[in-house]
């Protein structure tokens, strides 16, 4: 009946709006804006590639493998690696770092514990003020074959309590002791498929989403307080995480970056306080654009996406329902 409904768009013609919404927004404001910082930004950049700032006392979570472990390696300086597993492997990495010259302590937890968390970075920070914080460890989350299959139900609390609670109090714990010296650096590793990612991966890609936004705001509010936040966006990066079979990110090694060498690209753009860090740059790009995409042209997106890694990684639907 007339009047029943409000008035609103139909169905068939919001993508078409949407995607002029999207064009005039870019085209009239994106672009003239990036173009002003283009020239903003240069003489920041300049000064902090000839003078890095150099922290005394660095804190990694997550440190065992992967990019916690080449960050230890890369940072030779006085170093805490904080790891929830992975012992064996960890103590391999503070080897290398003595080696370089580096100060190491190893302090164990269950990132996913608080409690315990809260009270072990409380207690290093009083002894060692920590200048910089990798908030760095994660897991994927559900595995895909038969042997060590779980529920959905039990699959999506470690990945949530793992990735974001341990990671939220982790910065947080820091954060509150950092407003207090008034000064500090806070590094979020998030990841590109915080943007857009295989359906498969909804419980990880939700982490890293949520990961981004909060680090975004929060870059907002230190800054009263001169704490820089950066968040950092890998692409597919060589590790335990993506070289697991049994995840439904796995991928082939040839298509992996080296994570050394991202260790080395998030090492000087934090010197550049920059934002967003991200690398391979060439993966992000095309992620990013397909997140700009309309809702139903996106959906249309993921459903291929979705499909096709279905069957690529064997995995299908059946890890996550």
């Amino acid at each position: 009946m007339p009047g029943q409904y409000p008035l609103t768009i139909p169905t068939f013609l919001q993508p078409l709006i949407q995607a002029w919404s999207v064009w005039i927004m870019t085209t009239f404001f994106s672009i003239p804006v990036a173009f002003f910082y283009m020239f903003w930004d240069f003489p920041s950049w300049l000064l902090h590639t000839v003078l890095p700032e150099k922290p005394k006392v660095i804190l990694i979570t997550g440190a065992s493998s992967g990019i916690g472990a080449e960050l230890a390696k890369t940072v030779m300086l006085t170093l805490c690696l904080f790891v929830f597993y992975g012992l064996e492997r960890l103590q391999k990495v503070e080897d290398r770092c003595k080696n370089n010259g580096a100060n190491v302590e190893i302090l164990e937890c269950d990132i996913a514990n608080t409690e315990r968390l809260i009270t072990i970075l409380n207690d290093f920070d009083q002894r060692h003020p920590i200048d910089l914080i990798f908030a760095n460890a994660a897991q994927a989350g559900a595995t895909i074959d038969d042997e060590h299959k779980k529920r959905w139900e039990d699959s999506w609390k470690r990945v949530m309590a793992v990735n974001l609670i341990g990671t939220v109090t982790t910065i947080m714990t820091v954060f509150k002791r950092m407003k207090g010296r008034h000064r500090g650096q806070i590094a979020i590793t998030s990841s590109i498929a915080g943007y857009f990612a295989a359906p498969q991966m909804c419980y990880y890609n939700a982490t890293k989403s949520a990961l981004n936004s909060f680090g975004r705001d929060l870059r907002y509010l230190g800054q009263s307080y001169n704490v820089k936040v950066n968040v950092i966006n890998p692409g597919f990066i060589t590790s335990q995480m993506t070289l697991d079979q049994a995840q439904p990110l796995a991928l082939p090694a040839f298509l992996l970056a080296n994570p050394m060498k991202l260790a080395n690209v998030i090492k000087w753009q934090l010197d550049q306080n920059n934002d967003l860090i991200t690398w391979p740059f060439w993966e992000f790009l095309p992620i990013f654009a397909t997140n700009t995409l309309p809702p139903r042209v996106l959906d249309t997106v993921i459903f291929v996406i979705g499909r096709f890694w279905g069957y690529f990684t064997k995995v299908g639907d059946r890890a996550f329902t």
